[in-house]
C-alpha cells in the first residue's frame, strides 16, 4: 500500500508518518507540504490512499482534494482535520473517512482497516470515489457556515498534453469543440486545452454566463465574437478572437443566436 501524507506543518505530518508505520509496516510512506504539492506529485505518480490536511494556506485541502479527484486514476482521500461539525457529518454522509488532530492512534487503527477494507473490492473504491466528487464539488471555495454552489466558481479546469492544467476564467475562453469524442476549449492565449465534461454538460452550466451553442460540436463566448459571414443554406461563419477563429454555425442554431442577441 502506498500512502501521501500532506499537511504543511511538520510536526503533524512526522507524528502521522510515525503511527502509520507502527499500524501499516508494509505501507510505503510519502510527503507533501501542501496542496500544490500534493497534486504536483500524484499528477505523476500513483498512490492508493492520500491524507490531506484541510487547513493549509495556499491550495487547500478541499481544493486540492477536488483537482486530484478530477484525475485518471485519483486515491482513496482521508481528510485530517479539525473542521466544523457540519463538514464532518457531510463526510461521513458519503462515506468519507477523516481523522480529527491531534491524531489517536486507535481512530488511525479503524481508518486503515477501512482502507484496507475498501481497497480489496474495487467496487467499493469506485463508490467512495464518486461520494467524494460529489461532496468536494460543493464544498470546494466555500467558507465555513456558507451554502455551497458550484455556479459561483466561474473558471474551468483544462489539461493541455502534457497533463499539466490550466484553472481558465470563463471570459478567457472563446469557444468550446467537441471533436472526435472529446472535449476542448479554446484560450485567449491561442492554446486548445482538454476538459473532462461533455459539450451538454457545459452548455447547461455555462447557459448564465454568454455561451451559446451554434453547432452540434461548438459552444461560443458572445464576448469574443468578431464577426459574422454568411455562409451556405442560410449558414454563417462566426469569427472568434483576435485570430479570427472561423466557427460554422448551421441555420438551426442561427435562429437561436438572433432571438438571444435581439439581431
Amino acid at each position: 500500500m502506498k500512502i501521501l501524507i500532506t499537511d504543511d506543518e511538520a510536526p503533524a505530518r512526522g507524528e502521522l508518518t510515525y503511527i502509520l508505520e507502527q499500524l501499516a509496516p508494509d505501507a510505503t510512506l510519502f510527503e507533501a507540504k501542501n496542496g500544490k504539492q500534493a497534486v504536483d506529485f500524484l499528477a505523476k505518480n500513483q498512490v492508493d490512499v492520500a491524507f490531506m490536511d484541510i487547513n493549509m494556506p495556499g491550495m487547500d485541502g478541499l481544493t486540492a482534494g477536488a483537482t486530484i479527484m478530477e484525475m485518471d486514476s485519483p486515491p482513496l482521500l482521508v481528510f485530517a482535520t479539525a473542521y466544523s461539525d457540519h463538514a464532518i457529518e457531510a463526510f461521513e454522509i458519503a462515506a468519507l473517512d477523516y481523522v480529527v488532530k491531534p491524531f489517536d492512534e486507535n481512530r488511525l487503527e479503524k481508518t486503515i482497516e477501512r482502507i484496507r477494507e475498501t481497497l480489496a473490492k474495487q467496487e467499493g473504491v469506485d463508490q467512495q470515489q464518486e461520494a467524494i466528487r460529489a461532496v468536494l464539488s460543493q464544498m470546494v471555495g466555500r467558507e465555513v457556515g456558507q451554502a455551497p454552489s458550484k455556479q459561483n466558481i466561474d473558471k474551468l479546469w483544462g489539461e493541455r498534453e502534457n497533463g499539466n492544467r490550466l484553472l481558465a476564467d470563463y471570459s478567457e475562453i472563446m469557444y468550446i469543440e467537441a471533436e472526435q469524442k472529446k472535449v476542448f476549449f479554446a484560450h485567449v492565449n491561442g492554446e486548445k486545452l482538454q476538459v473532462r465534461q461533455t459539450l451538454k454538460e457545459l452548455e447547461e452550466r455555462l447557459a448564465d454566463h454568454k455561451f451559446v451553442r451554434v453547432h452540434k460540436g461548438f459552444l461560443i463566448n458572445l464576448d469574443h465574437i468578431v464577426e459574422v459571414v454568411p455562409w451556405f443554406s442560410g449558414g454563417y461563419l462566426i469569427k472568434l478572437g483576435p485570430d479570427a477563429a472561423e466557427i460554422p454555425m448551421s441555420r438551426r442554431y442561427a435562429a437561436k443566436l438572433k432571438e438571444v442577441t435581439d439581431w
